[in-house]
């Protein structure tokens, strides 16, 4: 179990190396941790302290649609709510290079890709969503995205990940474009009691559509039915903004821009909308009943565009712009293949309502970070290349506001190009979010969640190294968790940097179940003579734990309190213990 006497710690005595000499030493003695600041500069696009930085990816094209891509940061101009800004940080999205590994310990562990010599540039990443897709059209998605992957360019790094009651990982970033098809050919899509319970057939007779105790009781059975729909679509609501958040935070250490290409049936931003004429169109278009149907008053006027903008909000912050595609494509005969789908329809007005909502949620993720919305079209392939060459031609642009007027509100941004004809997309706006001081079961749930993600978070650069603490039977376990205070949003007060973070550390068995978890909050109070040494060298945070004897691994989590960012790292535990074998059991005489 985790050792509960212990407090975290400040470590200075880690930070007396200079940080060009602290890689080496850590390659040369294990033993001692590897600070994070074992880089000289600090990857771009991290958030300062006391500042925010509003990144915007901005795609440009000509009259006749063609990308421009030589375009300067003097041919552009940014607006805030109608006041000009400096742009700060200016960038094409350039090919991606081979970035050489830091030698770091055989015990030291990081997210951090430069570190790791794994820095992809921009990348796309494909999301199989079978929790919000039908059975009936997982086939024809699954073809299509093998169709794109059999022709993937040399220079394209992508990944491809499938949600189903959760994020799980085909394969991560790769330039092979063989072993992502494999990965995809080896997945079979599958149905998904959530969508299914969340899509309820409504039970109607139509022989006894004129008695009204019949029409009352199927009312109030469909109600409840609906309700139940209403609780798994809750779910299902959550789950996907939880793995959109999840790849958000998993990219947040690629520079540059980010694709991430959601292919999907989609989630409605409201539930429990009224049915009206709610009975079943035939092929000859004829409705066999007109009867208002609406749903219970307790089922109405429940919206989820807080969803949907918390989703937005997390590839925003990590310049990454998401492109919606239709998975149920052209919607005509159902049950068909979606690619051979040509004649006549039967479904209820309440499934085209629902249908139309889903839209609009996926509308909204496409506009609000400058990606594109593909409905009524079943060429998923012809989409996924679209999100695939905005990456590759995308500039970037950043600025810091000065309007200081942080009170959450949302702040159109407008940009404008001194190029005749120019058509620019870019997302509308970003949210003024004030200092984070989130509850504690906020915090909580952040934390839970990033934990059980499959994705290390990669918006706190971390450096994690260990040393077991005494004999290998006593399972003790010394950590040093390095962290760059430069990441950190810190308030500047009577010549202190302020802030917090927290900090969670979770050990898992080779099933993926959680042994033994805590979470502790830990404030950060640095004079400026502090905070500019460490910032040279690392925070170093120690912590003791006894691991428990079936752990396969431990991932530790940090959370910046001001800005909301996280970062973990996951550390195999057979590298300081190897793991216990059972004695064989007896030989028997024959």
């Amino acid at each position: 179990m985790l050792a509960r006497s212990i407090l975290l710690r400040l470590s200075f005595a880690a930070l007396l190396y200079p940080a060009a000499a602290a890689a080496r030493q850590a390659a040369q003695n294990s033993d001692k941790p590897a600070p994070a600041g074992a880089t000289a500069a600090t990857p771009p696009g991290v958030i300062r302290s006391t500042t925010r930085l509003v990144q915007i990816s901005v795609v440009v094209h000509d009259k006749q649609g063609n990308p421009v891509t030589n375009l300067k940061k003097e041919d552009f101009s940014l607006f805030d709510e109608g006041a000009r800004q400096e742009i700060a940080y200016f960038a094409v999205t350039p090919p991606a290079v081979a970035v050489p590994a830091q030698l770091l310990p055989h015990n030291a562990f990081t997210n951090r890709y430069d570190l790791k010599g794994e820095d992809p540039g921009a990348v796309t990443v494909i999301l199989f969503d079978l929790l919000n897709t039908s059975v009936e059209d997982q086939p024809y998605v699954r073809k299509q995205v093998l169709r794109f992957l059999q022709n993937v360019k040399p220079q394209d790094h992508i990944a491809v990940y499938c949600l189903t009651t959760r994020l799980v990982i085909l394969h991560e970033f790769t330039q092979d474009s063989s072993a992502l098809v494999e990965a995809v050919k080896h997945f079979t899509p599958k149905e998904i009691a959530a969508f299914d319970a969340s899509h309820p057939v409504r039970f109607q007779i139509a022989a006894l559509a004129d008695d009204p105790m019949w029409a009352r009781f199927e009312d109030a059975l469909n109600n409840n039915t609906g309700l139940i729909a209403d609780i798994n679509t809750i779910n299902r609501i959550g789950t996907t903004v939880s793995a959109i958040k999840g790849i958000a935070d998993h990219l947040s250490g690629v520079a540059g821009r980010k694709s991430l290409v959601w292919v999907s049936g989609g989630f409605p931003i409201q539930i429990g909308i009224p049915s009206i004429g709610g009975g079943f169109i035939s092929q000859d278009q004829h409705q066999t009943d007109t009867t208002n149907q609406l749903p219970r008053p307790d089922r109405e006027s429940n919206s989820y565009d807080e969803n949907a903008r918390a989703a937005a909000d997390a590839l925003n912050r990590v310049n990454m712009a998401m492109y919606t595609v239709d998975a149920h494509g052209v919607a005509l005969n159902t049950g068909s293949d979606p690619g051979l789908r040509n004649g006549g329809f039967a479904q209820t007005t309440f499934a085209l309502n629902s249908e139309q909502d889903s839209r609009t949620t996926s509308r909204l993720l496409a506009d609000r970070t400058g990606g594109l919305a593909f409905f009524g079209n079943n060429d998923i392939n012809d989409a996924l290349h679209h999100a695939q060459d905005d990456g590759r031609f995308a500039y970037t642009i950043s600025f810091y506001p000065n309007h200081g007027n942080w009170d959450g509100k949302f702040r159109k941004i407008k940009i404008e190009s001194a190029g005749s004809g120019l058509q620019l997309r870019y997302r509308q706006g970003y949210y003024a979010s004030p200092d984070r001081s989130d509850p504690e079961k906020t915090v909580s749930i952040e934390l839970q969640q990033a934990a059980d993600s499959p994705l290390d978070a990669t918006s706190l650069g971390l450096i994690v190294s260990g040393k077991a603490d005494g004999p290998p039977s006593v399972r003790k376990l010394d950590l040093h968790i390095g962290v760059d205070p430069k990441q950190l949003l810190l308030q500047n007060s009577d010549g202190h940097r302020k802030g917090a973070l927290d900090l969670f550390f979770l050990q898992r068995d080779d099933t993926g179940k959680s042994l033994e978890a805590e979470k502790q909050h830990l404030a950060v109070n640095l004079d400026e003579k502090q905070y500019e040494f460490l910032s040279q060298a690392a925070m170093v945070f120690d912590r003791h734990i006894t691991v428990d004897a079936e752990t396969a691994e431990i991932r530790v989590l940090v959370r910046d309190a001001g800005s909301g960012a996280l970062g973990s790292v996951t550390i195999p535990a057979q590298t300081f213990f190897q793991p216990e074998t059972k004695p064989a059991a007896p030989a028997t005489n024959p």
